[in-house]
C-alpha cells in the first residue's frame, strides 16, 4: 500500500518573475522573455553582422538588458534567469561555446560565465536546435510527449533529441549534428570539411546556390527573368515556381525530398523516436511541396517495422522558437524538471 499524499502538479504564478532567452545564429539574433505562467512578455528579432565576435557578444548583452528593462517596467516581477541558444557546438555542462562554423571567432568562449558576471543570475546555455526542441515540447505540438526527434532545416541543419523526457546531449555534449550525416557521396563541400553532408545540400543557402548553379548551366526555368542571381533569389520564389510546374524548381524539390528523406531514415533506424518534428525556414517555405515526398522516401529507406510506426509532422512553432526554448531552459531548471539533467 502506498504512503503519503497523492502527487499533484504545481506551477508558479506570473508574479514570481520572468526569464529571458536569447539566440545567436548566423546573421540573426532573437530575444524572448516569458513568465512562469508561460506567457510571452517580450519578443525581438534583429539582423546582425557576424564577423566581429566581441561586438556580437556586447550586442547580445545590450539586447538582454533591453528585454529585462521592458519586463521590469511591465511589472512582471524580477529576472530569474537567462537562457542562451547558439547555432553551433556547445558544452551545456560547462557553459562554453566550442565551435560555430557560421560565426567567425566563436571558439572556446565561456559565454555563461561572461553573461552571469554581467547580470548576476542563473545562466544556461545550449545548442539552438535543442532549445527549439524544448520549445516544441512545452509550447508546441509535442506537449506531454516524452520521446521525439526535432529536426531544424534552415540557415543550418541540426536536431534536438528528446529521449525518455530528457534532452539527450551525448557523452561530449555534442549530440544532434544531423546536418553532418553524409547523404551524397562526392557531394558538395560542407563547412565542416566533409563532402556530401546534409547541411551542404538542404540548408537554405545550399538550396539557393544549387538553383543558381542550374540557372547558370542553362536549365530552363521561369525564374530567369524574375530574379537577380546575385541577391534576389528566395525560397518563396522557388516554391512558387515549383507549384506552377517549373522544371528547375521541381528538380530542386525532388533533390530536397531525397536528401532529407535519406537522413531521416538513418535517424529513425537508430533512435526509433515515434515522432519526427520538422522545423526551420526551409520547412516553413516549402512544406506543402516537400513533406509528402520526405515521408515517402524516409519510409522506403528506413526499416519497415520502425518506419510504419513513425509519424513525421511539421512544427507547430516558427523558426524563431529557439529564443522561446532558451527562456524555457531557466523555467525547467527552477522547477526542478528532469528534462535538463546533464
Amino acid at each position: 500500500m502506498g504512503r503519503g499524499r497523492k502527487p499533484s502538479s504545481i506551477a508558479l504564478c506570473d508574479s514570481y518573475g520572468f526569464s529571458v532567452g536569447g539566440v545567436i545564429k548566423p546573421g540573426r539574433m532573437n530575444l524572448t522573455a516569458i513568465g512562469f505562467d508561460d506567457a510571452i512578455l517580450y519578443q525581438r528579432e534583429l539582423d546582425v553582422a557576424t564577423d566581429d565576435r566581441m561586438s556580437l557578444q556586447e550586442l547580445l548583452m545590450s539586447e538582454i538588458a533591453m528585454a529585462i528593462a521592458a519586463c521590469e517596467s511591465g511589472n512582471y516581477g524580477v529576472l530569474r534567469g537567462i537562457g542562451i541558444g547558439v547555432a553551433g557546438l556547445v558544452d551545456a555542462r560547462s557553459g562554453v561555446v566550442l565551435y560555430c562554423p557560421g560565426l567567425p571567432g566563436w571558439e572556446n568562449i565561456h559565454l555563461v560565465k561572461t553573461v552571469k558576471e554581467r547580470f548576476g543570475v542563473e545562466v544556461l546555455l545550449d545548442d539552438v536546435s535543442r532549445c527549439m526542441a524544448l520549445a516544441e515540447k512545452r509550447h508546441g505540438a509535442m506537449k506531454g510527449e516524452d520521446t521525439f526527434l526535432f529536426l531544424y532545416i534552415g540557415i543550418g541543419v541540426g536536431s534536438g533529441i528528446i529521449l525518455g523526457n530528457r534532452i539527450y546531449r551525448g557523452v561530449n555534449g555534442a549530440s544532434g549534428e544531423f546536418g553532418h550525416i553524409t547523404v551524397k557521396e562526392n557531394g558538395p563541400l560542407c563547412k565542416c570539411g566533409n563532402y556530401g553532408c546534409l547541411e551542404a545540400l538542404v540548408s537554405s543557402g545550399a538550396i539557393l546556390n544549387r538553383v543558381r548553379d542550374l540557372m547558370v548551366a542553362g536549365v530552363h526555368t521561369s525564374l530567369g527573368g524574375s530574379v537577380d542571381l546575385s541577391a534576389g533569389l528566395t525560397l518563396t520564389q522557388v516554391g512558387s515556381a515549383a507549384q506552377k510546374g517549373d522544371k528547375l524548381a521541381n528538380i530542386i524539390v525532388s533533390e530536397i525530398e531525397e536528401s532529407i528523406g535519406i537522413g531521416i531514415a538513418d535517424v529513425i533506424n537508430v533512435f526509433d523516436p515515434g515522432t519526427v518534428v520538422l522545423a526551420g525556414e526551409v520547412v516553413e517555405e516549402l512544406h506543402g511541396l516537400i513533406l509528402e515526398g520526405i515521408e515517402r522516401i524516409a519510409r522506403r529507406r528506413a526499416v519497415h517495422a520502425i518506419a510504419q510506426r513513425t509519424v513525421i509532422i511539421k512544427s507547430a512553432l516558427n523558426s524563431d522558437s529557439g529564443a522561446l526554448g532558451a527562456a524555457t531552459l531557466v523555467i525547467e531548471k527552477l522547477l526542478g524538471n528532469e528534462i535538463l539533467s546533464l
